[in-house]
This record gives C-alpha cells, structure tokens and sequence, in this order.
C-alpha cells in the first residue's frame, strides 16, 4: 500500500523528521491531519485513547472541569509537541479534555500503529522514551510553579515556566489561562499581573501578551 503523501509531508514537519523512512511511511497510513478553530475540543475526558495527538501549529492546553465548571489548566503544548501520556496504557480513558488555544492544527496517529512502530525499531523506542523523560521533567517544573506560597509567587513561576519552554521575552496566553494555570481566580492573576507591571518588572502589550523585561525580578518574588 503506498503511503499517504499529505500524512507523510506533516510527519515531516514534526519531530518525527528523524524517523526512519520506512516507519513514516507506515504511519502515514494510519494518520490524519485536523484542523481546529480557537476554544474547540480536540478531545474530551473520558474518550477512549486511540491515538496520540501531535501539534503541528498553534497551541492546546489539556483542561479538567470541577463541579461547578471551573477550568483547571494541567498542560499547554505548541508546535512540535505530542499528548502521549496514556498511549502505551490498555483499555484507558483520558483523564482530561483538550481544547484549542488559538486556531491549531493536529495530526492524530493511530495508537496501535504508534506502538507497531515503537515494537519494531529499538533506536525509535529509545527517543520517545528521552521525549517522555523529559515531558517528566516539565511536570515537576509544573508542580513547583503550583507550589509557591504567594499568589505573586505563582504568576511569577508561571510567567518563568513559560519563559523557559517557549523562549524569548513574551509570553502569550489570556489571563484566564493564566489564573486557570496557577489555580487563583481572574481578577487575583489580573491585580498580581498589573502590580508586576507597575513595578516594571514586566510589560503588558495587547490582551494577551506579557514581555519580561526584569527575569531576577520575578525569580526574587520565588524566595
């Protein structure tokens, strides 16, 4: 059967690009390529895992509703990365909801083809098990960002987790996915936000975008 030309030229532009040939070619016939508008579901808690989602443009953030509906951010992934978490689990569920941040595009691969291909080549088991090592390591940077003591403490860590993973001087999310990130309430992100402004230690530009210009600054309010 011959490959999926479109399938394979998106595997291509993800890190993926390494892959052996013969192996990109197998799952291009096991993948396809979504489209999705700002605020749509890619998918929802509780569907069945069958298959691993990764980002070719734009950004996703994977969420978890309480009971009265509030938003609780666990992840916010970009371009060039996946949601594996559960994939090499049986018979699982997702244990949270992705939704869109801004307009993305995806290519979904089919769980069983993903691990064929993991089975057949050991060299490509051993990077994807780098790749979760270090989607590990992000976890942990989470958890210390939710472990500051202040809610100042918290926007602070954010605003550097951000920093760290996206590069550069902005960081671009609303602030309702600010204060869902950090667990705080809107108006408590947006008064902390507007103080670190005043103190000149960032600088707010548009709706959404926040420039660091002080980074000792904000590692200062982490003591």
């Amino acid at each position: 059967m011959e490959r999926n030309e479109k399938s394979f030229e998106k595997l291509n532009q993800t890190f993926l690009r390494d892959w052996p040939e013969k192996l990109k070619e197998h799952l291009s016939l096991h993948t396809s390529y979504r489209k999705f508008k700002k605020n749509n579901f890619l998918f929802r808690e509780g569907r069945e895992v069958d298959a691993i989602y990764v980002i070719v443009r734009g950004k996703v953030k994977l969420v978890r509703f309480d009971l009265e509906g509030r938003e609780n951010v666990l992840g916010i992934f970009g371009a060039d990365e996946a949601i594996w978490e559960s994939i090499l689990l049986e018979s699982t569920s997702f244990p949270y909801s992705c939704l869109s941040i801004t307009d993305a595009a995806v290519l979904k691969i089919d769980k069983n083809a993903f691990i064929e291909a993991l089975s057949s080549e050991p060299d490509v088991a051993l990077k994807i098990i780098a790749l979760l090592s270090r989607k590990l390591h992000d976890a942990n940077e989470r958890n210390m960002m939710l472990s500051a003591r202040t809610p100042m403490g918290r926007v602070a860590a954010f605003l550097i987790y951000r920093q760290k993973r996206d590069g550069g001087t902005d960081v671009e999310f609303s602030l309702n996915d600010i204060s869902a990130s950090t667990n705080m309430r809107p108006e408590t992100a947006s008064r902390k936000i507007t103080e670190l402004a005043d103190m000149g230690v960032i600088e707010r530009s548009g709706k959404s975008t926040i420039r660091i210009l002080n980074y000792e600054g904000l590692e200062a309010f982490l003591q």
